[in-house]
């Protein structure tokens, strides 16, 4: 009785000690995000900002009027041809690069593959090889085939040098299937394809979803590639396009700043509407 007595004190003295450990931590984490997100805001604010005023009081200043307009107006100026642009090709390139992720990643993991070990390492080595280098071959090559300045060229592109990661999140997925799932669908009778599209697939919903937020991000914003590849002004992509609001003699930082709030608007909403999947897929791809 006395020692339960007597370990009261030690008790009270520390859970105060417990409690503002904590509150400093969210405090830590609270001002972390704001520094974080501070880039955020100013390019916010000077989005709604008149070219006067932004001259006048500066980036880090509230906007003295609210300026929507500044919105169509970029939108006019040319966004609105790179906006579909990219769109186009996110769309259609994203699914069809993480269908063949998943049906390669598959083949190495479940399939037993002779030389799978090889040829999953043929794919990695492709993370290694820093793009800059392949830009003057695959410049010869294009020209060539006659696909410089088009989005086809682009897109096949895109596919390529999205592989190698796509396969690697999805074979560290695709290995923590147990493998009894697998022989269980082959005694009901399935094909491969049916234990790849009706097994594997449905289970791999937030590995799939990981990537295809990781690929579309990467799509969207890509700009070395575009710059490279595509001369003409129709053919621009978002990252591209939105330079040509800053030229050699002056910058329209007002719709410099409207056209990137337009660019990553996207983004933020499909990382937060695909939140919970991508740290899921994330987890289970890393495991």
């Amino acid at each position: 009785m006395t020692a339960s007595v007597a370990s009261l004190p030690d008790v009270a003295m520390r859970t105060p000690r417990f409690a503002v450990g904590s509150y400093g931590f969210y405090i830590a984490i609270s001002v972390a995000a704001l520094i974080w997100s501070s880039p955020l805001f100013i390019l916010f604010f000077t989005a709604l900002k008149s070219a006067n005023d932004f001259a006048q009081n500066g980036t880090f200043s509230l906007p003295q009027t609210v300026e929507i307009s500044n919105f169509a107006k970029a939108w006019d100026i040319g966004i609105k041809t790179y906006f579909m642009n990219s769109l186009v090709l996110t769309l259609i390139k994203v699914p069809t690069g993480v269908f063949i992720c998943s049906l390669a990643a598959f083949a190495l993991t479940k399939m037993r593959l002779r030389g799978a070990q090889v040829i999953f390492t043929i794919f990695v080595l492709g993370l290694v090889v820093p793009m800059q280098m392949t830009l003057v071959p695959l410049t010869t090559l294009y020209q060539h085939l006659g696909l410089i300045d088009s989005l086809p060229g682009l897109f096949f592109l895109y596919l390529g040098f999205g592989l190698p990661l796509g396969i690697l999140i999805l074979r560290g997925y695709f290995r923590s299937i147990p493998d009894e799932m697998i022989e269980a669908a082959f005694i009901d009778g399935c094909s491969w394809w049916d234990v790849y599209w009706r097994i594997v697939m449905p289970v791999s919903k937030p590995a799939i979803v990981s990537l295809l937020i990781l690929d579309g991000i990467s799509t969207w914003n890509e700009f070395i590639l575009a710059q490279i590849f595509i001369r003409t002004q129709t053919n621009r992509t978002l990252p591209l396009g939105v330079v040509q609001f800053s030229t050699e003699f002056s910058t329209a930082y007002e719709l410099l700043a409207a056209g990137q709030i337009i660019t990553i608007a996207p983004l933020i909403l499909l990382y937060l509407f695909f939140q919970r999947y991508f740290v899921h897929g994330m987890a289970g791809a890393i495991k």
